[in-house]
């Protein structure tokens, strides 16, 4: 008689059942001190190039403002005044010191968002710092060599800013914020002076 033959089909089989899966924490490791994500070396690295860069393009326009206070500099105060060569004074010439004034502030203020942004754990922040390497590089085509400072200073910032320990904070900001937070909540009454358990 086989083995088959002998076996009970009313026997229980046991059920082979995989081992249970460790439970995952998704919520993100936070800082003791400031309760959020602790932020790498990089990431106050790259706000801080990203500042400087910020400041060195406020430096090129005050060289450029400082140079156009002087008539006799004047023509030669900044790449675009010597493309159009505008008469000192008139219409034109004010014109495009408004330009080269919103131009040097649209890139500094790039170059301070993409840094802030950066800290505060926002991953489009890198690119804003691309935006910002693009403004840095206007900057130096419109005044002069000395914006190449905060091209550089702009380039290394970004750079910062795509590297793997920047990507894993940016991915512990988005976990953090995924976690809902209760909000403040206001105290129905407010007592002032002792308690009233204590009068």
């Amino acid at each position: 008689m086989s083995d088959q033959a002998t076996h009970n089909v009313d026997d229980p089989q046991p059920i082979v059942t995989l081992p249970p899966l460790p439970v995952l924490n998704s919520e993100a490791p936070v800082s003791p001190r400031t309760g959020e994500p602790p932020r790498p070396a990089l990431v106050v690295a790259a706000l801080v190039t990203l500042l400087l860069g910020s400041a060195s393009v406020a430096v090129t326009y005050a060289l450029h403002w400082w140079a156009a206070a002087n008539p006799g500099n004047y023509a030669s105060s900044a790449r675009l005044i010597q493309w159009v060569e505008p008469e000192p004074g008139k219409w034109l010439a004010l014109t495009l010191e408004g330009v080269l004034a919103i131009v040097a502030a649209i890139a500094a203020g790039a170059c301070g968002v993409a840094g802030v942004q950066a800290w505060q754990g926002h991953s489009w922040s890198r690119w804003a710092g691309v935006v910002a390497l693009v403004l840095a590089g206007g900057v130096t085509a419109l005044f002069d060599w000395t914006g190449l400072i905060a091209v550089g200073l702009a380039l290394v910032g970004t750079i910062m800013l795509f590297l793997a320990p920047v990507t894993r904070f940016f991915k512990a900001f988005v976990s953090f914020r995924a976690v809902g937070r209760s909000p403040y909540r206001r105290p129905e009454r407010i007592f002032y002076g002792r308690l009233p358990r204590y009068r």
